[in-house]
This record gives C-alpha cells, sequence and structure tokens, in this order.
C-alpha cells in the first residue's frame, strides 16, 4: 500500500507561518509532504511558494478549484442555465489552472456545482452543523433536484468537454460537492464518464462528504470507489458527523479502512489529502496522523 500525506492549503495558511518557507518546514516537520491547492480564507503567494521548495523536498500534488470548507463553491455555477454565470465559474477552473501551472502540478480537482431549482432553499450544505438532516427533508430537496437534473448532467458533459479541450495539458479529477444539489452523484457520474468517452477524466475521492451523504441520504461511502476506483486519482481525507465537515479523522463517520483498501498495491504513490475544519487546532495533528497510520493512509 503506498500513499503519499498531503496537508490542505486553506487549513495551513491560517495556522501555519505566513513566510513560505517557513510554512514548508513546518509542513514538513508534521509529517506532510506538501500541500494541496485551494482558495482559502488568506491569499497565498503561490510563486513564493514554489520559490521556497525548490531546497526543500516538498511537493505540490493537486490544486482544487473550490474551498472545500467553504460552502460556497466558485465552480457552483458551472452547469447553470445562464452563460454569464457559466463564465464566472470558467474563471474559477482558469485560476486553478493557473496555480497548477504555477506550482507544477498538472493535476486539478473540480466541483461541477450543482442542479438549478425554482424557489427558496432552506437548507443544502450537508456540513451545516444543527440542521437537521432528516429524510423527509432530503429527500424533498432531492426531488425538486429531479426535475433539473438531466439537463444539468448534459450542461456537465459539455462543459468538462469545453474544459479539457481549452487546457489540454492538465489531468481533471471530479469531485462531490457539499450541496444536495450537486450534479454529481454516483449516477451522473456514470453518465458522463460514458458520454465523455475516451477523454481522460478522473475521480477524487472526498472521503467526508461520501460519509455524510451516507449519514444523510442512507448512499453507501463505498459505492463511489467501487463504482470508480479504476479512475482513482487522490483522496481528501478528514471525518463527518452531523458537527460538521472535516473534522479530525477518527471523530466521525468515515470508514478509513474501506478507504485503504483501495489504495493501489503498486506504482506511484497516491496523494492524500489531510482537509480540516479551520476550527481545528494545531496541536491535534499527532493524533490525526496516529489515526490516518493505523489505516495506512
Amino acid at each position: 500500500m503506498q500513499v503519499q500525506r498531503f496537508l490542505a492549503s486553506a487549513w495551513a495558511s491560517v495556522h501555519g507561518p505566513s513566510d513560505p518557507n517557513a510554512l514548508l518546514v513546518s509542513v514538513l516537520d508534521n509529517g506532510f509532504g506538501g500541500l494541496a491547492a485551494s482558495p482559502g480564507p488568506r491569499p497565498v503567494a503561490w510563486s513564493a511558494l514554489r520559490a521556497a521548495a525548490a531546497d526543500l523536498p516538498v511537493a505540490f500534488p493537486v490544486v482544487r478549484g473550490n474551498n472545500p470548507v467553504d460552502e460556497r463553491s466558485s465552480t457552483a455555477a458551472l452547469c447553470s442555465h445562464s452563460e454569464g454565470e457559466r463564465s464566472v465559474a470558467h474563471r474559477a477552473v482558469a485560476d486553478a489552472v493557473r496555480v497548477a501551472r504555477e506550482l507544477g502540478t498538472p493535476r486539478v480537482v473540480l466541483d461541477l456545482g450543482v442542479v438549478g431549482i425554482p424557489g427558496e432553499i432552506e437548507a443544502e450544505d450537508v456540513g451545516e452543523p444543527g440542521y437537521d438532516w432528516n429524510q423527509e427533508r432530503a429527500h424533498a430537496l432531492l426531488a425538486r433536484r429531479k426535475v433539473g437534473r438531466d439537463a444539468a448532467v448534459d450542461r456537465a458533459c459539455r462543459e468538462l468537454f469545453s474544459i479539457v479541450k481549452s487546457f489540454p495539458d492538465m489531468h481533471f479529477c471530479v469531485t462531490q460537492s457539499r450541496s444536495l444539489r450537486a450534479v454529481l452523484d454516483p449516477e451522473a457520474l456514470q453518465d458522463i464518464v460514458e458520454d465523455l468517452g475516451g477523454r481522460r477524466l478522473g475521480y477524487w475521492h472526498d472521503a467526508a462528504l461520501c460519509a455524510r451523504r451516507e449519514q444523510i441520504l442512507g448512499e453507501a461511502q463505498g459505492i463511489w470507489l467501487e463504482t470508480f476506483g479504476n479512475r482513482l486519482q487522490g483522496m481528501t481525507l478528514g471525518d463527518a458527523s452531523p458537527d460538521g465537515l472535516y473534522l479530525p479523522p477518527g471523530a466521525g463517520g468515515v470508514d478509513y479502512g474501506l478507504c485503504a483498501t483501495y489504495v493501489p498495491r503498486t506504482g506511484s504513490p497516491l496523494p492524500v489529502v489531510l482537509e480540516l475544519d479551520l476550527s481545528v487546532t494545531p496541536g491535534e495533528l499527532a493524533g490525526m496522523r496516529s489515526c490516518l497510520d493505523k489505516y495506512g493512509l
């Protein structure tokens, strides 16, 4: 079993040193192989980080187009009816590609956004603490999503085709969304894969989001890995419970043993990224590493 463990930049930029060299040294000192990039609450000088990495054994394995710890996805409108809204999402994709090129990685992970539905929405974020996501509320929202689902998946196919064509030097992966209105569910991803045919499209497993979907919808978190494990390019690790998302590993319902069974036994190490809510303190890192070590992640 081969993995290489990385720390998410959103959390690291808040809790780590502001100096690029000191930040990377702290990442190494805490047992990580580098940083996984995404937008975050604090701006990051990616070119300065890349320069600081020249003399350090660090890597930047992936850029995520949205900030997972923020319920507002920058690519939420990627499959919108509105051309103007889709243009905003495409700019976010282009920003992610720019950062990936700055950091020297070809891998970009995308959240395909949400299905547009009419009327007001009481709640949609699976990570909203304290919200009573009972079966009735969840399935009522899914029923409203179903109306626009097919059209949104069709647009997702067209938009992904355009993105892959526009950036042929990049390797794109898709991942889950925090929203129950998400375009992407297992059936949608199967449709997208079939539509794109032989074009390169990877799958990035967000363990916390899959666990939360299981808790709310009864959707087995393993169905994603079982169906798309042959496209697996990496994992985001962090736990999930009714208290929130990206909790310290071991504090929620993520099945880390299951995740570990899909790590390739040969070939290059699989990148796994520890994504954490900003409220998690640095003092908890040692315990989190021990939990992941237990499963070989």
